[in-house]
């Protein structure tokens, strides 16, 4: 079900992110830097960077129009990657450009589902917005990380907290799903389909796919472009 799920989501983010589409996505860089969401996962990634004494080499899972680039430190190479090729076009001059050493960034197009990295290891990787939200994360995702990490690399990602999303009529109907019909059940699996997770559904994917130290903690955000309830995950590869 993930591969479909996987190909659903690919074939509605080409056509969502159309060159208009991205140039009004990069431009609201400018503004959301001045949002308390921004300066909330800005910090994360500072922290993280910060807490290598050396340079490190990075992996951006969903990039976007570059967004975080000028957060990073300690940068000895950073892999960029998208599957929107505008969204990585905007990438190539992202916000605050000048603060960003543009020579260590090597941008790949591709799906990270099922992307092959060859030999390529990293200290650190990131997504924001992008894995239990735009696309899946689920136990292939969640390995293939922890394989692409070096001992004592870390990931921090973020995906939308699906309990916070669910209707009191869902909720009922997911009471009385056991004794419904199978064919009511299909039409529900159906509808119900989603990249987005709970927290129970989180920690189970994270906690059998070798991470022995990770912590998931909620982040509620009313800025109008990170609105909602978001999970967070910081795992480390021991």
């Amino acid at each position: 079900m993930s591969n479909q799920i996987v190909t659903e989501k690919l074939s509605v983010t080409l056509k969502v992110y159309d060159p208009t589409t991205t140039a009004n996505y990069r431009q609201y860089d400018e503004d959301f830097i001045h949002t308390k969401a921004y300066l909330h996962l800005a910090s994360k990634l500072k922290f993280l960077c910060q807490s290598f004494e050396r340079p490190i080499t990075i992996l951006d899972v969903g990039c976007g129009t570059g967004r975080y680039f000028h957060v990073l430190t300690h940068v000895d190479r950073l892999i960029a990657m998208d599957y929107s090729e505008n969204m990585l076009l905007q990438a190539q001059h992202p916000f605050r450009e000048a603060e960003i050493p543009m020579d260590k960034i090597v941008f790949h197009q591709g799906n990270f589902y099922d992307f092959d990295f060859g030999n390529q290891s990293f200290d650190f990787i990131y997504s924001i917005g992008v894995l239990g939200e735009h696309t899946v994360f689920d136990e292939h995702v969640c390995n293939k990380l922890f394989k692409l990490l070096r001992p004592g690399g870390k990931l921090y990602f973020t995906v939308v907290d699906l309990q916070s999303r669910k209707s009191f009529k869902r909720k009922i109907m997911e009471a009385l799903y056991p004794f419904t019909p199978i064919g009511i059940k299909r039409i529900l699996d159906k509808r119900w389909e989603t990249c987005y997770l709970t927290w129970t559904q989180l920690d189970n994917i994270v906690s059998k796919q070798g991470f022995e130290v990770y912590q998931i903690e909620r982040y509620i955000s009313e800025d109008p472009k990170w609105k909602g309830v978001h999970l967070e995950c910081i795992a480390t590869k021991l």
